[in-house]
């Protein structure tokens, strides 16, 4: 679309793991950018969505690139105060 978002950014956003599943097992890329540098980690840890952030992380998914502001995903989980992400980020 016109930020830059793939339909897994989408399914992210949406909270919708059996479609993000379904885009990564037929070869999405999972650490693709949009145009603010996001990547569906990152989405995912906007949203809070715990499942999905595994589910990423266990299939490949960066956790140290970071966005055009030069964050990662553990900041955008600190800013959420999302504890349960956070420790998970770190571990």
């Amino acid at each position: 679309n016109q930020s830059g978002e793939t339909p897994l950014h989408i399914a992210c956003n949406i909270g919708n793991y059996n479609l993000m599943e379904c885009l990564i097992k037929q070869g999405a890329d999972i650490n693709k950018r949009n145009n603010n540098g996001e990547t569906p980690l990152f989405i995912a840890c906007k949203m809070g969505y715990e499942d999905l952030i595994k589910y990423l992380i266990e299939r490949g998914a960066e956790i140290n690139i970071s966005n055009r502001d030069d964050e990662i995903p553990l900041h955008i989980a600190c800013s959420r105060k999302n504890k349960n992400i956070i420790k998970y980020l770190i571990k």
